[in-house]
C-alpha cells in the first residue's frame, strides 16, 4: 500500500514584508538577503493564530474535494514548533473547526522543519491499520514572525508565517520510502519558550547539505533509484543557496526543485506543504511523478520520504 494524495491547500499571513522593511532599521540592504537566502519576501501575521492559518489551510484543502466524505478522516497530524497553546492541541482544534467525526486520532508533532516529511511517514503508518479507505489529513502551521529577534542582522529576515495542508489515503502500489537521521544539537539551532530563535547559519548551512544529501540517498538506494529517477525534489525552504548546494551534490537541473523561498521565506514545517499546493493547484502533481519530500531543521532532525511512481494517486 502507499500514500496517495486526495487534495491540497496552503494559507499565507496577511501582512507582506520585502526586504526593505529590515533595510530601514538595520544595517542591511535588499541584495544583500537576496544574495545571502534568495528571499525578496515574506507573509506575517497581522492578528491570526497559528490555529487560524491551519484551520484556512485545511478548509483549502476539503473545500477543492467538495464531495468528500470527511467522515472518511481517521487521522488528524499538525506539525508545528509555534502552537498557541501547550493543549488544546492544534489537531484537535482543527477537529472542532472542520466538524470532523469526535472518533479520530488526533496529535501535534514537533520535528522543527523536519515536521511536515516525519508527519507524513506517521499518517502513512497509521492508516495502514486504520478502516481501508480512511484518510489523513496532514497539516504544517508556523507563526514565526512572533519568534525572531528583530535585531539579529543575520536571521530575523529569514522567517515567514502559513500554512500547508493535505490530505491523503492508502492505495494499492508499491510501498514509500522513508529515512531520517537526528543528532542532539541545540547549541545550532533552537527556539525556547521565553527567547527567540538561536541559529548558527554557517553550522545550519553544513548540516543541511551534508545529512539531506544523505538521507536523499538513503530513500533513492531503499527505492533503487539513481537522483535522475526522481521527477521533483520537494524541499525544505530554508535557503536558495542550501537547495542550490544540494542540487550540485545530486547533480541535477534546477527545474526537478521547485521553490518558493523568494515568496514566502521561511516557513518551517509549513513549508513544504505550501510548495505542493502550488505545484498541485497548477496540475504539475498529475499522478504520475515520482517525489521525493526531505527536510531539516532543530534537533537537529533530517527527514526524507520518497513516494514512487504514484500511478495510483488518485486526485478528484
Amino acid at each position: 500500500m502507499k500514500l496517495s494524495l486526495l487534495s491540497c491547500g496552503k494559507a499565507l499571513g496577511k501582512r507582506v514584508v520585502d526586504n526593505n522593511y529590515f533595510a530601514s532599521y538595520l544595517d542591511t540592504s535588499d541584495q544583500w538577503i537576496r544574495e545571502r537566502s534568495g528571499i525578496v519576501t515574506r507573509h506575517w501575521v497581522k492578528d491570526e493564530s497559528t490555529l487560524d492559518l491551519a484551520a484556512a489551510a485545511a478548509t483549502d484543502c476539503l473545500d477543492k474535494l467538495p464531495d468528500f466524505d470527511r467522515s472518511r478522516i481517521s487521522v488528524v497530524i499538525c506539525a508545528s514548533v509555534t502552537t498557541d497553546e501547550a493543549v488544546p492541541a492544534i489537531s484537535a482544534m482543527l477537529q472542532k473547526e472542520l466538524a470532523l467525526d469526535t472518533d479520530i486520532m488526533t496529535f501535534d508533532l514537533n520535528a522543527a522543519c523536519s515536521g511536515f516529511v516525519y508527519s507524513l511517514e506517521v499518517a502513512r503508518n497509521l492508516l495502514k491499520v486504520r478502516t481501508p479507505g480512511s484518510a489523513a489529513l496532514v497539516v504544517g502551521a508556523e507563526r514565526l514572525s512572533r519568534t525572531i529577534d528583530p535585531e539579529d542582522r543575520s536571521s530575523c529576515f529569514l522567517f515567514g508565517d502559513g500554512a500547508g495542508a493535505s490530505l491523503w489515503t492508502l492505495n494499492e502500489g508499491e510501498e514509500d520510502y522513508f529515512a531520517a537521521k537526528t543528532v542532539g544539537m541545540r547549541d545550532i539551532l533552537s527556539l525556547s519558550h521565553t527567547e527567540p530563535i538561536m541559529m548558527d547559519g554557517r553550522a545550519v548551512f553544513r548540516f543541511a547539505v551534508s545529512e539531506m544529501s544523505e538521507v536523499i540517498r538513503k530513500v533513492l538506494a531503499q527505492a533503487s533509484l539513481s537522483p535522475e529517477d526522481v521527477d521533483l525534489y520537494l524541499l525544505h525552504q530554508a535557503n536558495q543557496r542550501i537547495i542550490d548546494a544540494i542540487m550540485r551534490e545530486l547533480q541535477l537541473p534546477a527545474e526537478r526543485f521547485p521553490t518558493n523561498i523568494d515568496r514566502c521565506g521561511n516557513t518551517s514545517s509549513a513549508s513544504i506543504g505550501i510548495l505542493m499546493e502550488e505545484l498541485f493547484s497548477s496540475g504539475q502533481l498529475d499522478g504520475q511523478k515520482t517525489l521525493c519530500l526531505a527536510g531539516f531543521g532543530g534537533g537537529m532532525a533530517c527527514g526524507a520520504i520518497l513516494l514512487k511512481g504514484h500511478e495510483n494517486y488518485v486526485v478528484r
